[in-house]
């Protein structure tokens, strides 16, 4: 067994291209989970999220660059001293056998000893009243709960888990965040959950990476993302005209208007009741006035317009 390695990141990818057949799919990615972190692996539907996961479980070759975690390289995966539960998309469960079955084989595979027991993990994802159902019985959901359980199995200080908010309800969707926030806020392990679900995981994810097209576009803290990004005023009215001609001659910039709602962007200095005071003072009818942050969509689109800019630049 090798070494346990202290202050390196959970996951370290620089400069992965890699191809399927003579199709390139990654083309330069680069990671970095920080040990204790909630990272969301975060992109559109075929973007290279799972590729990217499956390379950086040893499960995909590469041509270059390099995968490194808790400081080893991949290629030694087998020999790290911490263990990993890991949650792929398709779960990959036997259909023959029942989800109890399922947890209890992968812990006799997994060499799995102390730490969540079956019924733990069956408990925590709420499948306990499922537990003998067989694979095939189950939900796409459930399915996707039940590969977050055996992920769970004993105590791994790495989880990565695949898409695990696919096909889930929206109080399954809030389960699932609650307990994966959990995991790295109080009991400091590493959660990797891709998804192209960017609303629901801004608000717990403390770091994220954003992948297009098999690149890296952005990567950081959340919060360190959503301040690069302006806010917009939206102004819901009668006269959009009239607002728009006030708003003009404010600190709004951008201003558009469609139908009976007036938008504009602002910084993050924008006071909004010096501005609405003006639009009453005017008599200008205001139905609602309110300033709306931007999310990781925005995030995630602006960059995405830039990276595509680029690309037409290059090509031109």
């Amino acid at each position: 067994m090798l070494e346990k390695k202290s202050n390196c990141p959970a996951i370290e990818v620089s400069q992965l291209e890699l191809r399927l057949g003579r199709k390139p799919i990654l083309h330069d990615v680069s990671l970095r989970v920080e040990t204790g972190s909630l990272y969301g692996l975060l992109g559109r539907n075929g973007a290279g999220k799972t590729t990217t996961m499956r390379a950086a479980l040893g499960l995909q070759s590469f041509v270059s660059g390099s995968i490194k975690l808790f400081g080893h390289d991949v290629s030694s995966i087998h020999q790290l001293p911490q263990l990993l539960g890991v949650a792929l998309d398709p779960p990959g469960l036997d259909d023959t056998l029942s989800v109890r079955q399922n947890l209890e084989l992968a812990r006799i595979r997994g060499g799995i000893v102390g730490g969540r027991s079956v019924d733990d993990v069956l408990e925590i994802v709420a499948l306990t009243h499922r537990q003998h159902n067989y694979g095939s019985r189950l939900s796409h959901g459930q399915g996707r709960r039940a590969a977050v359980a055996r992920a769970l199995l004993g105590n791994p200080e790495l989880l990565l888990l695949d898409e695990p908010l696919s096909g889930l309800d929206p109080q399954g969707v809030e389960r699932m965040l609650d307990l994966f926030q959990t995991l790295s806020r109080d009991e400091g392990k590493t959660v990797v959950l891709s998804s192209h679900h960017l609303r629901e995981v801004q608000h717990v994810c403390t770091h994220v990476g954003l992948i297009d097209d098999g690149h890296t576009l952005l990567e950081g803290k959340t919060t360190d993302l959503l301040a690069t990004m302006p806010s917009h005023l939206e102004v819901h009215t009668a006269d959009a005209a009239g607002v728009a001609k006030v708003l003009a001659g404010s600190d709004v910039s951008e201003i558009i208007i469609t139908d009976q709602v007036v938008t504009g962007v602002v910084d993050a200095q924008f006071h909004r009741e010096p501005v609405l005071k003006s639009l009453l003072a005017a008599g200008l009818p205001v139905a609602e006035f309110f300033v709306k942050p931007s999310s990781l969509v925005d995030v995630f689109q602006d960059a995405v317009d830039t990276y595509d800019k680029q690309q037409q630049e290059v090509h031109v």
